[in-house]
């Protein structure tokens, strides 16, 4: 028995007993009234129910089991001493009177799958019949045929839709004329005389006939074959026509067409210069125009043989000629290569496109080798002008995705040191709130040059489908908090005030928590700049249940009270470098690539962003929607990016081995880590860097990766091997395949410039930690 034979009998059998049990739960609620009487009653009425919804061997099998509860329930305990013969004629009873409504019942269901079975067959006949239908009337309007019927009796006639269509009618408003009516209307009047004579005739001889005329369609001229055959009764009486017309207006056109084509094909042999050769097989003299002739170098009135052919061709080019002519005869495949012909007077040399074929006899003896030849010398040396450009533009693109990491290794490079000391400054308590305000201010300028370097870095990645994403369980509402923290000091100094409501019951998705913390960024920092002082920004999140039953989605709302757009900005204000509705007005600075990035980053996760204004000045909306949110679970709420505490209190300093060629970042790393309570020594190469380890025991390394005699990696591979040490690198790159590549040297953190002291603290809590499991 397959396995869906059995399931469906479980399911019925479940059905059956569930029917059964509720029979017996009835009868025991009535014994108080029957006292004993009539126990099987409600058994039966059980049985007929589920003979009505079930299958016989699924109720027999319920019945069974229902008659033993019976009468364990209802007739032993009042009849113990009943004998073997009685138990014997009442189950035989049980058993003929259950057989019975069974019976009716299984005839009940077959009953009704004939009739369903019927049903089915006359819908699939009624179905195949409309399908005949369509398919007919689908040929009728690809072949332009409409089938029409006279009545001699009447002079009525009856017609497609197609034929309506061929002239111009509607079929359901249009009557057919008669056909003495169509004179004028359907043919012009010459036209429709030729065609009453053949419709006589055919009337009086029985013989059909089968033409050609011009018809008219909305007054045009028209073409059509028009047929028709006599109809008559099986007692010989003539009852009418029937026929068919086709619109061949298309066919007659192309007709017309490639006569014009063939009276033209001189005049464009001769703009375009190509050349026809016809040549008896086997090989002989050929017979060659003047063009081919010229595309061998040979005067009109030269005599060309198969040898001379040969001789005129490109050295390097003779044996692969002379093969694949040979193989398109022996083949029957199409002749088709370029080769060259040179010059017996300078040697100069043409490139020639030859297409031909063979022609057989009956019998498959090759009988001409035919075709023609094209002068594609310009072409030749455009392709190469084109290949030496392919080759340029990449090499530019790839010079200037190289120039633009470099440039912005070297832009981060100097902004470390910066970025630092105004981040430890705002912690020294002797300072006013006045310069710790104006500190927040440079921490913060600085932050948004690393930012915009990394957009061109982004920007360049997405041009390249190289951006890519590392997804985990994060939190949509903490990212939110966070940006707007990040952001909370730049509204507070424009006078914009920043609301949240997060309503969102499932803001945990999963996605790259760094992309999407810049996704958030990149909008709720352009709502602040173009926000006029005294606005709000509203941020809201809410669900939106999938209606397929998928998972469910997250929409992030971020709303503005500012210069708003109008359509035409809208179509590009996700395009790089484009900057909306403010151009390069120097007010709202920036390189116009954050929505770009915005979008890419958010088309990586499956979502989509949505940019709405009412017009200018009338604020603007944008919607973010991300796939599978789920529930925040407790404990899975993730950090943003960079976030976390400030400072980590270790169990001990560190003794750390600080690598950094930029003198300015060393000093101020130096001063900062041992302030920090850290002991540091300097370096500014790899061969120091070397040489102070094998002098001094370091707990771990803190290294720049481009050094003046080396790199980070390899230094730190070179440590990790000899001393056992880890790292921390930092460096101006920060791709996915720099930070493997640290991670493969012995780096525990790869941080990229210019960096926060509290990022390095992060960083040498984490290192600090691995230095004392690997000492233990």
């Amino acid at each position: 028995m397959s396995r869906q034979r059995v399931i469906a009998f479980l399911k019925s059998f479940g059905i059956a007993m569930l029917i059964v049990l509720g029979a017996t739960g009835v009868r025991a609620l009535l014994e108080p009234w029957l006292e004993g009487r009539l126990p099987f009653l409600t058994l039966f009425v059980g049985i007929a129910v589920a003979a009505r919804f079930c299958r016989w061997p699924a109720v027999s099998v319920a019945a069974l089991i229902g008659f033993v509860l019976t009468a364990y329930l209802f007739v032993t305990p009042r009849y113990t001493g009943l004998s073997m013969y009685t138990w014997t004629i009442g189950f035989t009873g049980f058993v003929i009177l259950t057989s019975g409504i069974v019976a009716l019942g299984e005839m009940l269901h077959r009953s009704r799958e004939r009739v369903a079975l019927e049903l089915a067959e006359r819908e699939k006949r009624e179905r195949s019949l409309i399908e005949q239908t369509r398919q007919l009337r689908e040929a009728q309007q690809l072949s332009h045929i409409g089938s029409w019927y006279w009545d001699a009796r009447t002079d009525a006639s009856t017609g497609s839709e197609e034929l309506y269509r061929i002239y111009g009618l509607d079929p359901a408003s249009d009557p057919l004329p008669t056909f003495t009516g169509q004179r004028g209307t359907f043919y012009p009047v010459e036209a429709w005389e030729r065609l009453n004579r053949a419709v006589q005739q055919t009337l009086q001889t029985g013989i059909g006939y089968n033409m050609e005329l011009e018809a008219l369609r909305d007054g045009k001229s028209i073409w059509v074959t028009a047929r028709g055959e006599r109809v008559q009764d099986p007692d010989g009486t003539i009852t009418g026509l029937r026929g068919t017309v086709q619109d061949i207006t298309e066919r007659k056109a192309a007709e017309d067409a490639l006569h014009r084509s063939t009276q033209r094909i001189e005049i464009v042999k001769d703009i375009a210069e190509v050349g026809f050769w016809f040549c008896d097989l086997p090989f002989g003299t050929l017979e060659w125009d003047s063009m081919v002739k010229e595309h061998f170098w040979l005067p009109p009135d030269a005599q060309v043989s198969i040898e001379l052919f040969y001789e005129l061709l490109h050295p390097d080019d003779r044996e692969r000629t002379r093969r694949r002519i040979e193989h398109a005869i022996s083949t029957r495949e199409r002749f088709e290569m370029d080769y060259r012909t040179v010059s017996p007077e300078d040697g100069r040399i043409k490139w020639i496109r030859a297409i031909g074929c063979a022609f057989y006899a009956a019998d498959g003896t090759p009988l001409r080798f035919d075709g023609a030849t094209f002068d594609i010398t310009e072409n030749r040396r455009v392709e190469s002008v084109l290949r030496e450009s392919e080759i340029a533009a990449r090499a530019a693109s790839a010079a200037k995705d190289a120039f633009i990491a470099q440039l912005s290794h070297e832009l981060r490079t100097p902004l470390t040191p910066v970025l630092m000391t105004a981040g430890a400054l705002q912690e020294d308590p002797a300072l006013s709130d006045d310069v710790r305000q104006q500190l927040r201010m440079v921490e913060r300028n600085v932050a948004l040059e690393a930012r915009l370097i990394d957009d061109l870095l982004d920007i360049t990645r997405i041009t390249h489908g190289k951006l890519s994403l590392r997804s985990e369980p994060c939190n949509a509402h903490t990212l939110l908090r966070n940006v707007v923290e990040i952001v909370q000091d730049e509204a507070e100094e424009r006078g914009v005030r920043i609301t949240l409501d997060l309503r969102a019951t499932r803001p945990q998705l999963p996605g790259d928590s760094t992309r999407l913390q810049q996704v958030f960024w990149n909008i709720l920092r352009n709502a602040v700049k173009f926000s006029p002082r005294g606005t709000a920004v509203h941020i809201r999140s809410t669900d939106l249940p999938s209606p397929q039953g998928s998972s469910d989605s997250l929409v992030i709302e971020i709303e503005d009270q500012g210069m708003g757009f109008d359509d035409t900005v809208k179509e590009r204000m996700f395009e790089p470098f484009e900057q909306g509705p403010t151009g390069r007005d120097s007010r709202y600075p920036g390189l116009g690539l954050g929505l770009a990035i915005t979008r890419a980053i958010v088309t990586l996760h499956h979502g989509t962003v949505e940019a709405h204004s009412e017009g200018p000045g009338k604020g603007a909306l944008f919607t973010v929607t991300l796939p599978g949110a789920v529930p925040e679970s407790p404990g899975m709420e993730a950090d943003a990016p960079g976030g976390g505490p400030a400072r980590h209190d270790l169990e001990s300093p560190l003794r750390l081995l600080l690598v950094e060629d930029h003198e300015q970042s060393l000093q101020v790393l130096s001063r900062l880590l041992v302030r920090a309570g850290h002991s540091v020594v300097g370096v500014g190469t790899k061969a120091d860097a070397l040489a102070r380890a094998s002098e001094t025991d370091f707990d771990g390394v803190v290294s720049d990766l481009g050094l003046p005699d080396g790199t980070g990696h390899e230094l730190m591979k070179l440590l990790r091997d000899q001393r056992g040490l880890k790292g921390i690198a930092l460096s101006g790159y920060g791709t996915d395949v720099d930070q493997q590549n640290s991670r493969d040297a012995g780096f525990v953190a790869h941080l990229v410039k210019p960096i926060r002291f509290a990022e390095l603290n992060r960083a040498l809590h984490t290192l600090g930690h691995t230095a004392r499991r690997t000492m233990s």
